[in-house]
């Protein structure tokens, strides 16, 4: 099986970076297809993020990302 890297910033989904398919005996041949892994980086891409001193766009809401900062956890 053929497998594409593609990392995508993990809140806006947007591309950081495609790589190179990873070709496997099969590859080019008829039918054959080629499996895109998807790794989340980052938090989001400069497009999506809001500098400090800006205000948030209207309707804009964060998705949770899991992960807490809190202590003890």
């Amino acid at each position: 099986m053929c497998y594409k890297l593609v990392e995508r910033f993990s809140v806006c989904g947007c591309l950081y970076f495609q790589h190179a398919v990873d070709p496997c005996e099969a590859y080019g041949q008829r039918g054959h297809t080629v499996q895109e892994k998807t790794v989340l980086v980052g938090y989001t891409c400069d497009k999506h993020t809001v500098r400090r001193g800006e205000p948030t766009p209207k309707g804009t809401t964060w998705p949770d990302s899991g992960y807490s900062s809190a202590k003890g956890y």
